[in-house]
């Protein structure tokens, strides 16, 4: 279907040596993408990436640790060596806390925030330039239904960050607008994790009667990622089964 074509665009997926950045990753490289498996756990990463070419798909893995600026500089200047610009960009790295708000620490909400928020900046910012010069492409953030109404199971400094890449993703949408970039943002809801995996009761309060999938996160971030979401930016997709919805 031409509207998911993406034959010679290079995608680069954060944090996807596993889970929705894994499965975002092989949803685009099956329809034609170039695709980075970018994440800190180097050996992960290419784990991921020699499985994925094993299958016949066009994959490379690159190192990166998107809380330190001259990492997420090395790393999207290498993935753009594959065709001189970059097209697509997945914000899906990220760390999990479910620290309360009595037991914050100043160490824990800097590195939840360097992580989860700066991450998201960091790489936006640098892919914004090679974007441009490919006449445009497609900035695509991973919030959570946590940072829209406040979370229970996460602490408050994760939160505070999907909260803020919801903002984030807002300005970066006006700002990008002129450049042919569309960049917006999939919020999943109660998933499939280690931390909800003894929580029998959860599909129980969501209307769709079960957990969420990576892979069902991952249709959003698939469907921002083609063609189809055109006219689309600024937006935020609940990926939830009808827990959250909003007005």
């Amino acid at each position: 279907m031409k509207y998911t074509d993406l034959t010679g665009k290079v995608a680069v997926v954060t944090g996807s040596a596993r889970g929705i950045g894994y499965e975002s990753a092989k949803m685009m490289a099956e329809v034609g993408a170039k695709v980075v498996i970018s994440d800190i756990n180097a050996e992960g990463a290419e784990k991921t990436a020699a499985a994925m070419r094993a299958d016949g798909l066009d994959a490379v893995a690159i190192a990166c640790d998107v809380s330190k600026e001259e990492s997420v500089k090395a790393m999207l200047a290498e993935a753009a060596k594959l065709k001189g610009t970059i097209d697509i960009l997945v914000n899906n790295a990220g760390i999990l806390d479910p620290t309360s708000i009595p037991e914050m620490t100043v160490e824990k909400w800097d590195r939840m925030l360097a992580i989860n928020l700066r991450g998201v900046q960091l790489c936006s910012q640098h892919a914004m330039p090679l974007m441009t010069k490919g006449g445009g492409g497609r900035i695509i953030n991973m919030s959570s239904q946590g940072g829209q109404f406040g979370g229970f199971l996460a602490g408050v400094h994760y939160t505070a960050a999907k909260g803020g890449i919801i903002a984030l993703t807002k300005a970066y949408a006006r700002y990008c607008a002129e450049f042919q970039i569309n960049v917006n943002c999939v919020a999943p809801g109660f998933m499939l994790t280690d931390m909800t995996k003894d929580r029998e009761n959860y599909p129980e309060i969501v209307p769709l009667k079960r957990l969420g999938t990576a892979l069902d996160a991952a249709k959003a971030v698939f469907f921002l990622a083609t063609s189809l979401s055109d006219y689309i930016t600024g937006a935020t997709i609940d990926v939830n089964g009808g827990y959250y919805m909003r007005a």
